[in-house]
């Protein structure tokens, strides 16, 4: 019966997602959640809260887990710092970001229960878990159709709060840059009718009143709280305005980000939504976790668990301001004690079921008839017509981008002396002659497009020509005795001595043949390689694709370093908030490599693979390839990637072994 009840509701919920996604798309607080999404590299665990208060939780998960998982908000009112928006629950959005993240897990914060969510992990066997869940409103609206309720839940693992204890106890504290320099109490997550109280209470607290911090729960109540204290006495600042906290007796909190590293220099605290019984009050962790007093009204039932962790005195909802302020006046008084102790976040990871990545699906299934018209044109390329000298090796793939075929040639070429890469310089600038050498200790008088302008700088000599033959020529006649020819698998108009193809494991048929997906060529053509690359690891739980009997070496990205400014920086050189401009064929791996880093992104712009290049703000994190396009010297940092290999020894044999003099 459940399952007939939820396959109906399930049905009319997409409906209502077909009738309404044109205002999702063009409302500005939520198109970000269903245009231009971001989504992991595959195998990765994907953690959903819906604000910045379930991602206290998020971010203590995160930090414990490797490799990084991926964090989302469904916040349309405000952007959660360190996550990213999630897809709305939408026809046409969600299964198609799904089927881009390939999860191995979904784990929801609190429970945010979305059914078309559910239905499409379902059906990839992808496992779900709630983690912290409390009796919320949300969850009681689901509750009172039964039958909707157990088809909703089925196979979901719940970890409730009271099980597990209150996780925002957890992870690390983080710092604010607002020094207080004076006692003060804060009040959390303030609510309608919070501020009034509090603002009315404060002139009682005498001529030794500490200051007051005013931080509420949405954003969008700061000018109807700063309304408030219009017709006050109190002296009233804006964070963002940088007021002096010597200087006012209210300091509102219009700032994200700040409110839980202010705690450890409060001596008490009011935890907002305390008088509304519809909310129950939200959370007191980050004020229990420093070990400060609470006040609170008399309704907490929405956080059992959390208000067990720390002291608390509870007001009536009649309270009158004096009584208020005597109530504040001793938890003051009382100030900082203990501090509670911290869950056991590795044993709750060890709880969490993983399961396989889902196989790649698809992109565009709808185009299939139009993959013969193009498989028809781009057999029409010409076959072995040209020759030179000089042994050449061809480095390619059978997808449009991201196989890995750059790096490839990158570290070959390095192996060898006086080896040149060709390439057609694909999208560089068309003025200036067919032809363009690049030498590493010259500056090139013309474009030769982003890739060999970045293998320039690393060293290789290059030459970018659209014409493979006369590239080649041009090599010769510059004294190279090696050729790789960079992406020349499908245009065997010259003549090659080996073939490697790139492949990367995530996206190993590149989702269906172009216009489908990004394959430009079918799988049978693997045949006629010399050599198999296999770039990146196959993800957890995929099946291993059944590849040819060809030698093969294992290739994976590894960062090594920062180019900042030009000048080469370790690892170390850059941590905390960033902001990331990223214009490759598959940016979600460059984006987990920050992630694992350690960094957290403030905000990101995708730009499109070889796309125009906008003006970059200073001080932003970008690939190599990216930075290529700007002066040596920008004010940028440019992550260097590196190749951890196993198998090359065979292959660069069987290259020496053709190399001879031209």
């Amino acid at each position: 019966m459940s399952q007939l009840v939820g396959s109906l509701f399930l049905f009319l919920w997409k409906v209502v997602g077909f009738v309404t996604w044109p205002f999702w798309l063009v409302h500005s607080r939520s198109r970000r959640h269903v245009k231009g999404l971001l989504a992991p590299e595959p195998g990765r665990t994907w953690i959903h809260g819906a604000s910045a208060g379930e991602h206290v939780i998020a971010r203590s998960l995160a930090n414990a887990m490797t490799p990084h998982p991926w964090r989302t908000h469904m916040s349309m009112r405000t952007p959660v710092p360190g996550s990213f928006p999630a897809p709305l629950d939408l026809p046409f959005v969600f299964s198609r970001w799904l089927d881009r993240a390939r999860p191995t897990r979904l784990i929801l914060i609190e429970a945010e229960l979305w059914p078309g969510w559910m239905a499409a992990c379902r059906a990839r066997r992808i496992p779900i878990i709630v983690v912290g869940s409390r009796p919320s409103a949300s969850l009681q609206r689901w509750r009172k159709i039964p039958g909707l309720w157990n088809w909703l839940i089925r196979d979901v693992l719940f970890l409730p709060q009271s099980e597990i204890g209150d996780l925002k106890l957890g992870g690390a504290t983080p710092a604010s840059s607002l020094q207080l320099s004076r006692p003060a109490f804060i009040a959390a997550s303030t609510r309608v009718g919070d501020e009034a109280r509090l603002i009315h209470a404060w002139p009682h607290m005498g001529s030794n009143a500490p200051l007051l911090i005013l931080a509420p729960r949405r954003m969008q109540r700061v000018p109807e709280v700063h309304q408030l204290t219009a017709s006050s006495p109190l002296r009233v600042g804006l964070r963002s305005e940088n007021v002096n906290p010597l200087e006012v007796d209210v300091l509102i909190l219009d700032t994200m980000g700040e409110l839980a590293g202010l705690f450890s220099s409060a001596q008490a605290a009011f935890i907002g939504g305390t008088f509304d019984a519809q909310i129950g009050g939200h959370s007191p962790a980050e004020a229990f976790r420093m070990g400060i007093p609470v006040i609170s009204g008399p309704h907490r039932h929405a956080n059992p668990a959390a208000w067990k962790n720390g002291w608390c005195e509870t007001v009536a909802e009649t309270v009158a301001p004096a009584e208020f302020a005597a109530a504040i006046q001793r938890a003051i008084v009382r100030g900082p004690g203990a501090k509670p102790k911290p869950p056991n976040i590795q044993a709750l990871l060890q709880r969490l079921p993983t399961g396989d990545t889902p196989s790649p699906r698809l992109e565009r299934p709808w185009l299939w008839p139009l993959v013969p018209i193009w498989g028809g044109l781009s057999r029409r390329r010409k076959n072995h017509q040209g020759t030179v000298n000089c042994p050449v090796i061809s480095v390619g793939g059978l997808t449009a981008g991201g196989s890995g075929k750059t790096p490839a040639v990158a570290w070959l070429a390095a192996q060898f002396p006086n080896a040149w890469v060709v390439s057609r310089g694909y999208r560089r600038d068309p003025k200036g002659p067919a032809q363009r050498v690049g030498r590493p200790n010259e500056t090139p008088q013309h474009d030769l497009g982003d890739e060999l302008e970045m293998l320039r700088r690393r060293g290789i000599s290059v030459v970018s020509s659209p014409d493979r033959i006369a590239g080649a020529q041009v090599a010769q006649q510059n004294g190279a005795q090696l050729i790789f020819l960079d992406d020349g698998y499908q245009n065997r108009s010259l003549a090659r001595e080996l073939d490697i193809v790139c492949i990367d494991q995530r996206w190993p048929r590149g989702r269906g043949r172009i216009p489908v997906g990004t394959g430009r060529s079918p799988w049978s053509a693997l045949q006629r390689a010399n050599w198999l690359w296999l770039h990146h690891p196959l993800p957890p739980g995929c099946p291993t694709p059944v590849y040819p009997p060809h030698p093969m070496v294992h290739a994976r990205n590894r960062p090594i370093g920062w180019r900042i400014r030009g000048q080469d920086a370790p690892l170390s050189a850059v941590s905390g908030s960033v902001d990331v401009v990223v214009g490759i064929a598959r940016p979600e791996g460059f984006i987990c490599t920050l992630l694992d880093l350690g960094l957290e992104i403030r905000s990101v712009r995708i730009l499109p693979d070889h796309g125009s290049l906008p003006e970059i703000p200073d001080g932003c994190v970008v690939t190599e390839k990216d930075a290529a396009r700007l002066p040596s010297n920008a004010h940028i940092k440019a992550l260097m990637m590196g190749l951890d290999i196993e198998g090359e020894t065979s292959l660069i044999d069987a290259i020496r072994g053709l190399v001879h003099p031209c």
